[in-house]
């Protein structure tokens, strides 16, 4: 897929702290820190089947709860592969 051109704002993490974009392996152990990966793989399907269903509104408020913390760790790991990709000298 051809990449379009970002501002150089938009390809610089924006929920990492300065600690985990010093360090982007903090943020794969935090995440399996949280979760295991068999209930990492649950809550994705999780997310999915709210987003198709459009169940959100009767989850439980834990359950919410849980599903926005996992997004929210998901765009960090997003973030942290892309420090990882970007100092990658095998990639150059």
């Amino acid at each position: 897929m051809p990449l379009p051109d970002y501002p150089s704002r938009e390809l610089e993490p924006r929920k990492l702290t300065p600690e985990q974009v010093a360090n982007p392996m903090l943020v794969v152990h935090g995440l399996f820190d949280f979760a295991h990966l068999p209930q990492l793989r649950e809550m994705l399907w999780d997310v999915l089947r709210t987003v198709v269903t459009g169940s959100y509104a009767s989850l439980p408020e834990a359950e919410k709860n849980d599903l926005l913390y996992f997004y929210e760790q998901l765009e960090k790991l997003l973030e942290a592969a892309h420090l990882l990709h970007k100092s990658d000298p095998d990639r150059r």
